[in-house]
């Protein structure tokens, strides 16, 4: 990041703090499904439902994000984490007896705080890091996220061994959140580009038409690890909290590695490269995840699927390509990288709930994940041929 020593001394405070965000954001990712499937009793098509409120706060996120446009980065991230401190809360007071509209205004609210968070820990590596060492940085940045999630599957995974209640779970999520939120709060922020009107949040120019082209189908490929991924091990694998924990914790770890060498191969061989090969990869990877529950006796499936899931994982880091794209073909215009990235997280979430619900049909009426993810593979392939069109 940028060497000025104030800089510096701000910028620990403000990693300490995303640091318990991503902690709380991953405690809520690796509880989510398994609370549908354990508590709720969500099927395969309420839960494909709930990823139109999961996923509408990414299209929400950038309208607040406009309305919020005298708001630093910094102070942004801290009004984020607060939505996700009331979401979480709500979480703890549904029970079995909660309707469906309950559910989504609790998931909303959640998701919504943990969207523009998502956006807004990207713009501020961009904005803060030299413009040669955007990819390296944001490969650093995605470890600690990912050392933050790995502290939490492993505290799930423990945890469940010895206490199965997810009342715990969700206290401890929302004292973490609020801590983070204060902490951003409080901190003396460095400076950012500021943006003096709510129209210029909203940026659609032609320059940017391919990065958000990509982001489009990578909405589509976002859902096969989020949502179908996870359901394929909770609801048709059986699979319980601590095995998913488990997982989760050696994706993690593997992806605490891969994602700074990552960011160096960002540097080194360029966007369009990375890009391409995460097409190629999740390919294949959408074939075994389609077809390893037919091929293969129960107990390597599950070891298959779950090894689908962490390469999946894994690969998710690729997407720093698109970020570094996007804030390096915005060049001097430094006030566009904050928009577009939500710009491009906007139109990304409006293809993930499409495909969210017509995946859960799908998925319902068919019997079986195998269509819902040769589609999304479709959509993987697409990216990587649009992705040759990168500068």
């Amino acid at each position: 990041m940028r060497e000025s020593a104030g800089i510096r001394k701000v910028m620990v405070v403000v990693l300490v703090a995303l640091f318990l965000a991503q902690l709380g954001g991953g405690l809520y990712d690796v509880l989510f499904s398994n609370y549908l499937n354990d508590v709720l009793h969500l099927d395969a098509g309420a839960r494909g439902f709930m990823e139109l409120p999961r996923e509408l706060p990414g299209v929400l996120s950038w309208f607040v994000m406009a309305a919020l446009f005298f708001l630093n980065e910094i102070r942004l991230a801290a009004v984020s984490i607060l939505l996700a401190v009331v979401g979480t809360l709500m979480m703890m007071l549904l029970g079995e007896g909660a309707t469906l509209w309950q559910l989504s205004l609790t998931v909303a609210t959640a998701s919504l705080g943990l969207h523009i968070l998502m956006g807004i820990v990207d713009s501020i590596v961009m904005h803060t890091a030299r413009p040669e060492n955007r990819s390296l940085r944001l490969g650093q940045m995605r470890a600690m996220g990912t050392a933050a999630s790995l502290i939490g599957a492993l505290f799930i995974w423990l945890k469940w061994k010895f206490n199965q209640d997810f009342m715990w779970d969700y206290i401890l999520v929302t004292g973490i959140f609020l801590i983070s939120s204060l902490m951003l709060f409080f901190v003396k922020s460095p400076e950012f580009p500021r943006r003096k009107s709510v129209k210029e949040n909203f940026i659609l120019r032609r320059e940017y038409a391919l990065y958000y082209g990509i982001e489009t189908l990578h909405g589509i490929r976002k859902q096969l690890y989020m949502t179908f991924g996870f359901w394929l091990l909770v609801n048709t694998l059986q699979q319980p909290p601590g095995r998913i924990g488990m997982i989760v914790l050696i994706a993690g770890i593997i992806g605490l590695f891969a994602q700074p060498f990552i960011g160096m191969c960002i540097k080194r061989y360029g966007e369009r490269r990375i890009t391409i090969i995460d097409s190629i990869a999740l390919s294949v990877l959408c074939l075994v995840y389609a077809f390893a529950l037919e091929m293969l006796p129960g107990e390597w499936a599950v070891v298959a699927v779950a090894c689908c899931f962490v390469l999946d994982k894994v690969l998710f880091a690729m997407g720093m390509a698109r970020t570094t794209y996007i804030a390096r073909i915005c060049g001097e215009r430094r006030s566009d990288i904050t928009p577009c990235i939500y710009t491009g997280i906007a139109i990304n979430h409006v293809a993930s709930i499409a495909y969210g619900i017509i995946g859960g049909l799908i998925w319902t009426y068919t019997g079986g994940p195998q269509l819902v993810f040769l589609t999304g593979g479709l959509a993987v392939v697409g990216a990587g041929i649009l992705a040759r069109k990168m500068k």
